[in-house]
């Protein structure tokens, strides 16, 4: 999966996973508001399909649970910026950026304090909209 990664439809193929694995947690008994779920960017996929992902990630809201991405300093970040050497935190803050815009609940990231303080200057220059 790893090294081949194939979707006919990432984004169809990760929601239908994501909704198929909600059904079982919650036939199991877990309360749906206990569920986040995570596309997984970085796992079993390449940069186009993390980026269709990324840009289409307010779509698995219509799962009715938190959404969680984790895309803290993964590779896709060096490939898409054509610099496999370049520092991994710009692009971090920028794909979170992007995230909050589209209404993820739960960023994952590995630098909390640099993350957070880009997000609050956002937020105090209106990036979150009206």
């Amino acid at each position: 999966m790893q090294d081949n990664p194939a979707y006919n439809d990432v984004l169809q193929e990760v929601f239908e996973y994501l909704r198929t694995r909600r059904g079982a947690l919650i036939a199991a008994g877990i309360a749906a508001d206990r569920i986040a779920l995570d596309p997984g960017i970085g796992f079993g996929k390449r940069t186009e399909h993390n980026l269709q992902i990324l840009s289409h990630a307010s779509q698995f809201h219509e799962l009715g649970c938190p959404v969680l991405i984790g895309h803290s300093r993964k590779g896709f970040i060096g490939r898409v910026l054509n610099d496999p050497n370049a520092d991994p935190l710009a692009g971090t803050i920028g794909v979170a950026l992007a995230l909050v815009r589209h209404g993820v609940q739960v960023i994952r990231v590995h630098d909390v304090g640099m993350v957070r303080q880009a997000l609050l200057l956002f937020e105090a220059a209106g990036g979150y909209g009206s």
